[in-house]
């Protein structure tokens, strides 16, 4: 048995080398196809798809429309000759990029197919969601005898304060050491410019969270929205006084004393398990699949996120220890100490979220 699966890795590596080494051979209609061909077979189910997606790309974004079809294609085989599987997957990329389509090569494959350069002229035209121009969300937080009020703020992609058109439900969930004490949805309905927001407090009543798990006098708030791509998330930690609670002071401070011990998300292997795929995509260059694991506010497109400076500066680097700094049940922070190509070491933290059950990273600094 031993040996089986000895002669099956090694039947593995081949085809994987013999795969790496073919290019498209252009030199006539046939040879192209026939390597095309070659390479199609060559790859798992998924990635034949993609690949017939990047050829699609090409045809559509780097021909004349107003040719035949046949002279179309004669001058995708000159693009693409001599490319292996990769350099097509990154040119479709890069084509995608440059006419604002979201699409790489780890996505599945497009369910309406691959947009034509006239329905994305027509798409760049029109606004499908009223809130589409809003990019990223914060809230400041003030305190009374009685209230935790927030105010929420929104902002577009040149990072400018702006406002909603439509009301949008925010999600809201309070913590304390790991553990929800209360949650609930609030709507946020759009302000006149003259009083930006100023009717739009989230207020959080002392007397609605669960005193019985309390452990001590600092509250973590998490405020998630809706976008059209994705949640837009913001959290913060505030210090409330402990008398406002109605908990027992003699009590309180042995509680506080022995809550040090911060808690264990159950799904902590899984955690960094995906921080590290985050940073080793990274470290290949493979931001498509880097930027698959993500749910950032500041990274709403692919465009953004593979020019981050900072990610670029990981680039080579190697991973030495991965470590959960703290977790609930819906946020993981994840401290990953690396090496760099410099051969200096740095560390960072990636901030995960539990998003309909599975983890994504919202956070990367």
């Amino acid at each position: 048995m031993k040996r089986l699966l000895i002669i099956a890795s090694l039947a593995l590596m081949i085809v994987s080398c013999k795969n790496d080494k073919i290019e498209i051979d252009s030199t006539s209609a046939q040879t192209f196809s026939e390597t095309v061909d070659e390479i199609s077979k060559s790859l798992p189910l998924l990635q034949q798809d993609k690949f017939k997606e990047a050829l699609q790309i090409v045809f559509e974004y780097k021909t004349n429309r107003d040719v035949s079809d046949e002279s179309r294609w004669a001058t995708v085989r000159e693009l693409l000759n001599g490319k292996s599987v990769d350099e097509v997957f990154d040119l479709a990329e890069k084509i995608a990029l440059e006419n604002k389509f979201t699409w790489n090569r780890n996505q599945v494959p497009l369910v309406n197919g691959i947009p034509k350069l006239a329905d994305q002229q027509v798409e760049e035209n029109t606004i499908t969601d009223p809130n589409s121009d809003i990019q990223r969300f914060d809230f400041s937080i003030n305190q009374d005898e009685k209230n935790i009020s927030l105010t929420p703020f929104f902002y577009n992609a040149q990072g400018q304060e702006t406002q909603l058109n439509e009301p949008v439900t925010a999600t809201i969930d309070v913590f304390n050491s790991g553990n929800i004490v209360y949650s609930f949805r609030s709507t946020i309905n759009p302000s006149s410019s003259s009083d930006l927001y100023r009717n739009n407090l989230i207020t959080i009543n002392y007397s609605s969270l669960d005193a019985s798990k309390l452990k001590n006098e600092t509250l973590d708030i998490a405020v998630r929205i809706q976008n059209p791509e994705r949640y837009l998330t913001s959290r913060k930690s505030i210090t409330i006084p402990l008398d406002l609670l109605g908990l027992d002071q003699a009590s309180d401070s042995i509680t506080i004393a022995n809550a040090n011990t911060k808690a264990v998300n159950k799904d902590a292997e899984m955690a960094k398990s995906l921080s590290n795929r985050f940073i080793s995509n990274i470290s290949k260059k493979n931001y498509s699949g880097a930027f698959a694991l993500t749910r950032n506010n500041d990274w709403t497109t692919f465009q953004k996120f593979s020019s981050n400076t900072t990610l670029k500066s990981l680039e080579q680097a190697t991973i030495k220890s991965t470590s959960i700094l703290d977790a609930d049940e819906k946020i993981t922070l994840v401290g990953v100490e690396v090496n760099l190509k410099d051969n200096s070491s740095a560390t960072y933290q990636l901030t995960l979220e539990n998003i309909n059950n599975k983890l994504f990273i919202v956070g990367f600094k």
